[in-house]
Order: C-alpha cells, then structure tokens, then sequence
C-alpha cells in the first residue's frame, strides 16, 4: 500500500508541474491506446462505475473480480454454464464459463460464479447488468475488483492520477506495471467423500495456500490414468503491490467418476510430492 500511494504521490507532482496542455478531460475517439489498470472499492455500483467509464468516453477492455452468488440448485449448474457462455464477453476462449469458474459451493450452499468479462462497450454493460438482475445475482464483494481501460499514449500519467478523484476506485496502475502470474501452489487440503455414484459430479473443497495478498484461484490441471486423477492447483498474482502476508484460499473441483471401484485422487504439490485421497465409487 506504501508503494502505491508512493506512485500516486509522484504521479500527481508530475501532472501539477507540467506545462503540456495537451491533456483531455476525455479520451479522443481513435487515439493509440495504451492499458491503463483501476482498482475498484469492492461496495461500487457496477452501474455508476459503467456509467462513469462511458462519461469519459473509456474503452473498457476487462472487467475482473466481480465475482457472484447464485441461487442455481447444485443440478442445474451446467445449464447455467451454458447461458453465460451464450455471452460473447463471457465465453472468449481460455476464459469462458467452466465448472472451475462456475460452481455449487456445499459450505456455503450457493453456487459461485468467478468470470472475468472482455470489451464491456454499451451494449455488454446494459447485457451484464440485465444478466445480474434476471439471475437474482448476489455480489461476492470481492477485494480484487479491477477494470482494463483504453487511454491514449502520452495521456496515462494524467489518467494514473485523475482516475483517483472518484470515490470507487482504489488504485490505478499502466498495464505494463500489471503484473499477472500463475504459480502451482500448495494444497492444504481437501474434502474428498468416502463414496460416490458412477457418472455423478462429487464436489471435491479444496484448501490452497497463497503467498500474498495479491493471491487467486487459478486453475485446476487434471490428468486422469485409470482410476487415478491427479491435479495441479494453479494460483494467479495479479497486480504489482501486494500485501506480503500469506494466506488460504478455497475452490472447488467437480469429481466425476466414469468406473466403478476405488478411486484415488491426487494433489501433486510444487515439490513433487502428494497429498492422496481415496474414494469408493458404486
């Protein structure tokens, strides 16, 4: 946090003590663009945020971390997979709805829905806004909500530093000073049933281990040899200035059996070893 208000700090001198009155209030149509990243207070206004972007005549790029409650019943998950992936800002390749981004949580008895959504112009904005309202759905308020916008080159300082004036936005950083990685990282554990049925989903919980505060889940990597499963839990770091404190993190894996007998799952972790779990299934 030191080093963000640090950048703000500087940011803000830069702008005060430069002559260029080149500087827009709003972005010109057609300009080069270069990414600019703002964070966003976890208690905004979708709405008011979108209709604040479209004031300033934004492109908006990506929209991340606003994640949702669902009250989808457990057997109707995969249908609403499919109705977000309907949607051309949903369902974009590696990053469409899937049942690692889209499932029944059994602690919580709610299903979670943790997508990202690309070129969020008008007509997406107002799709997405009528898709949470339909659907009832309930805002996870979400620490790490962040938005990718458009910004001429040449105007990105200016932007860094005015962007901070509205009451939403917690941070603001050039895309190139967005740092995005993805690590295996240990699982500490998971909540693996004594038994199941042959071709059921059996929601698996599992524990994993971040190693700061910039820490999310991933993606889960299966490998599937006979009876014998075994995933790689992958955890994302997105942004440049975390919080040093490690932590732990829940997801869910969808376990579906396609024989019958003793299964074994398996946690390959970043060492090589593994943490192993048994299941009968009928």
């Amino acid at each position: 946090m030191k080093n963000i208000i640090t950048l703000i700090f500087f940011g803000m001198l830069f702008f005060s003590c430069s002559d260029d009155k080149t500087e827009k209030t709003t972005i010109p149509a057609n300009a080069t663009d270069i990414n600019l990243a703002i964070g966003i207070d976890k208690n905004a206004d979708l709405n008011t945020v979108f209709n604040t972007l479209n004031s300033l005549n934004f492109d908006i790029r990506q929209v991340n971390g606003f994640f949702y409650n669902s009250n989808t019943p457990q057997t109707e998950v995969a249908s609403l997979i499919d109705l977000l992936n309907q949607k051309t800002y949903i369902n974009t390749g590696a990053w469409r709805a899937t049942t690692y981004s889209v499932y029944f949580n059994q602690a919580e008895n709610t299903t979670r829905i943790l997508n990202s959504f690309f070129e969020m112009n008008p007509t997406n904005q107002t799709d997405l806004l009528n898709l949470i309202a339909t659907l009832n759905l309930e805002d996870r308020l979400s620490e790490t909500k962040n938005i990718y916008l458009s910004v001429p080159v040449g105007s990105q300082n200016y932007w860094k530093t005015q962007m901070m004036t509205y009451e939403f936005v917690k941070w603001t950083e050039t895309f190139d000073q967005v740092c995005l990685t993805t690590e295996h990282t240990n699982v500490i554990a998971a909540i693996v049933p004594a038994n199941g049925n042959l071709n059921q989903s059996i929601p698996v919980d599992i524990t994993f281990e971040i190693i700061n505060g910039c820490g999310a889940f991933g993606n889960i990597v299966e490998t599937i040899s006979g009876n014998t499963t075994t995933l790689i839990v992958n955890a994302k770091y997105e942004g440049c200035f975390c919080t040093q404190v490690m932590g732990e993190l829940n997801t869910s894996y969808n376990f579906i059996p396609t024989t019958t007998g003793v299964h074994t799952i398996k946690f390959q972790q970043p060492n090589g070893e593994f943490l192993t779990y048994t299941i009968n299934i009928q």
